[in-house]
């Protein structure tokens, strides 16, 4: 619990901080609530591949975009529920915090470089695992018409995994990558709705074993 208020407490720092650039810049600053309702999928070579329940990640979001061609975006999502793997008995949690600055090259085309952290807890035998690290991507947006628009994005992660569990402690470099796509609507000046499709996946350089998170995104905005 205090892991997640620290992660609710720095996004929303962030935003109030945005929000003074904001005054003094002329900066655009978004920020609301965004839901992820994904399947765990691991995929460990000759041990055991298995799927988990949809589970709901919720959390703030903000982005701030900038007069000139800078942005920055961060959020910190956990999970609702425990994702529960059936087959095995398997229960774990997971808190996902991101952090980004990007630099549009063109209108409706940027890059980004940020630093991802995921953590996640083992219900039942109590260990603990994280993946962490930096990541360089790509952003497009394309305006369908005055309300709507076409977002993408593409990450290369430059993560690496970290366990723990009664046997002691393991660790590897496990690279992936992050897809996301979808489409946002202003349903007001103010107030933005957005619906996507969200893809992340790693795999460990040295045993093969990956992990896999995908689903559908729903998010609302106030734009300030």
């Amino acid at each position: 619990m205090r892991r997640i208020l620290v992660g609710i407490a720095a996004v929303m720092l962030l935003a109030s901080g945005s929000g003074a650039a904001r005054a003094e810049e002329g900066a655009k600053v978004e920020m609301g609530i965004k839901m992820w309702l994904n399947q765990w999928s691991l995929d460990a070579p000759g041990a055991l591949s298995i799927t988990s329940d949809s589970t709901m990640l919720l959390g703030p979001a903000v982005e701030v975009k900038f007069n000139n061609p800078f942005f920055v975006e961060a959020s910190y999502l956990f999970s609702t529920a425990d994702y529960r793997f059936s087959d095995t008995g398997l229960k774990s949690d997971l808190q996902d915090a991101d952090l980004a600055l990007g630099y549009m090259v063109i209108p409706g085309f940027g890059i980004v470089a940020g630093y991802k952290n995921s953590s996640r807890q083992n219900r039942v035998s109590g260990g603990t695992s994280t993946l962490d690290g930096p990541y360089l991507g790509v952003a497009g947006t394309a305006q369908a018409d005055e309300s709507l628009s076409v977002y993408g994005k593409l990450n290369y992660l430059f993560t690496r995994f970290k366990g723990t569990d009664a046997s002691g402690g393991f660790r590897e470099d496990s690279p992936g990558w992050i897809f996301d796509f979808g489409l946002k609507y202003a349903l007001t000046k103010e107030f933005s709705g957005v619906i996507g499709y969200r893809l992340e996946t790693d795999k460990g350089v040295d045993t093969g074993a990956r992990d896999t998170f995908a689903g559908f995104t729903v998010s609302g905005l106030v734009t300030y």
